[in-house]
């Protein structure tokens, strides 16, 4: 039997999996690596400490399941930059690194200044703007101004999965769907190095030509070949997380109009479009183009829902009770009370988090720190505050699929941690009437699509062929009927638009 190994690194857990030639998995292992407090008061990523729990269990899976190549996927925003002998420059650095508001003003001020407006760098890019060190470029920045000596130091950037890859063969590589994403350092349109790029100084860290993520990178390296007890065997380049999980629906459906709405802790909707064009309204939101694996463009947008949905059940307390009609319609009727988006990243740029309700006869809303001091009455009733959360959510939801482009017909599907969530799954069923909600039997769509890069390794064949690989059962969400949603659909856009009140 073929089986192939998938290194999932996301942000909280590390996976190594395994799947046999239908795409089945056979095996998994996953362990979380915090990140370091490093200088400057930056945060790094434990490279050291998942290199180490990899060479412990990529041996000890062989044994188990002995597998034929290896392929890597990665959470976003994060690179490692190696000096001429091959060794990190820097230690990798954490986009999730904190910066208070002054430095966060300080830093967005410069880069600016340095590399343009935001608007004609968005139009180049395929790139928004995005906090902390979410934005590649940013970090180089930030890095050039906290340890310029060690930046001076670098001879390459490699993304985050070509990271992995490199530490397997020693080889070195780059593909299309990591350097494109929100880095601000390619160029959407011409597909090379960006204007910020030459403007930071950095376009000869990016000196790797662009392969695909499913190339042969490399074998595994001869010494851990010996070390391992391993054959000589192929690995992939390597791909971004969110294009891996897209993979099997663009090999399974290359003609179907549909949208991957994939969540988690970013909820990430992305849909297919014929080439890189901002609507004069679109410029300066979170909305950024994306290359998929196949070279084909992605309208995306995006919102932080999983952290958002953390975030405010962490104050509610108790268990989310799901979905049921009468109770969700029965709060829904109650304009006015609604938790607000911007706590994290969203769609809506004016809002900063909160929650909305009433004192008395008059509405009033509360930010995010006034909350932790009281706030709302509803949200002390758990039933109550989770149906509106998971509201708030489905209502951003829409907002960020309308802004993919999709049509009013196209197939949705929900992949990710929400679409175990009933009241959210079926609100958003309800507020897209005419389009279809879907959700499939593919646990692991992350980790199946970095698997076909590998397949496509061993089986050496076009990647579009092994669509018959994959069998995807299709669970179409019912549109339940409430009365009162659209009412309160119209009146949270309301609240979440301040500039249109």
């Amino acid at each position: 039997m073929t089986c192939v190994a998938v290194i999932d690194i996301g942000k909280t857990n590390k996976k190594l999996c395994c799947f046999d030639e239908r795409l089945e998995l056979l095996d998994q292992v996953s362990a979380a690596f915090p990140t370091l407090p490093g200088e400057h008061g930056l945060l790094y990523e434990d490279v050291e400490g998942i290199w180490a729990w990899y060479q412990e269990q990529l041996p000890a899976l062989y044994r188990r399941h002995p597998f034929s190549a290896i392929a890597v996927t990665t959470h976003g925003a994060t690179y490692a930059l190696l000096d001429a002998q091959g060794a990190l420059a820097h230690p990798v650095v954490a986009y999730d690194s904190p910066l208070d508001g002054p430095a966060q003003r300080r830093l967005d001020e410069a880069f600016y200044q340095r590399c343009g407006p935001l608007r004609e760098l968005q139009v180049e890019t395929g790139t928004c703007d995005l906090p902390l060190l979410i934005n590649s470029a940013k970090s180089l920045l930030y890095l050039q101004q906290l340890a310029p000596e060690r930046l001076a130091k670098a001879a390459t950037l490699l993304w985050y999965p070509q990271y992995w890859s490199y530490c397997l063969t020693g080889a070195l590589g780059a593909e299309v769907t990591y350097t494109a994403n929100h880095s601000f350092l390619f160029d959407i349109q011409r597909r090379c190095p960006s204007s910020v790029a030459r403007a930071l100084g950095v376009e000869s860290l990016l000196r790797l030509p662009l392969g695909r993520p499913g190339d042969h990178l490399g074998n595994l390296h001869p010494d851990l070949q010996q070390r391992w007890g391993l054959p000589e065997m192929p690995v992939a380049v390597g791909i971004h997380d969110s294009n891996a999980a897209l993979l099997p629906y663009l090999l399974k459906h290359p003609n179907r109009d549909f949208v991957l709405n994939s969540t988690g802790t970013w909820c990430v909707a992305m849909h297919r479009v014929p080439q890189a064009l901002y609507r004069e309204e679109e410029l300066e939101q979170k909305i950024i183009f994306n290359i998929d694996a196949l070279g084909q463009l992605h309208k995306t947008s995006f919102l932080m829902g999983g952290q958002d949905y953390a975030l405010y059940a962490g104050m509610i307390g108790g268990n989310d009770p799901g979905f049921d009609q009468t109770r969700v319609d029965g709060h829904l009727a109650e304009l006015g009370n609604a938790i607000l988006p911007g706590a994290h990243p969203s769609q809506f740029p004016g809002m900063h988090g909160g929650a909305s309700g009433h004192k008395g006869e008059s509405r009033i809303s509360w930010s995010l720190e006034e909350l932790s001091g009281g706030g709302p009455e509803w949200l002390r009733q758990p039933e109550k505050a989770y149906d509106y959360l998971n509201a708030s959510l489905a209502i951003q939801t829409t907002v960020a699929l309308a802004r993919t482009d999709m049509q009013a017909q196209s197939t949705v599907f929900v992949e990710g941690g929400f679409r175990n969530n009933s009241t959210y799954v079926a609100l958003l069923a309800a507020l897209l009437p005419e389009a279809s909600v879907v959700l499939t039997d593919l646990s692991q769509a992350t980790a199946a699509g970095t698997a076909l890069l590998a397949l496509d390794l061993v089986v050496d064949a076009d990647l579009r062929s092994l669509a018959s690989h994959l069998e995807i059962q299709e669970h179409h969400v019912p549109a339940p009927r409430l009365e009162h949603l659209a009412a309160y659909s119209e009146d949270y856009l309301r609240l979440a638009r301040p500039s249109q009140r």
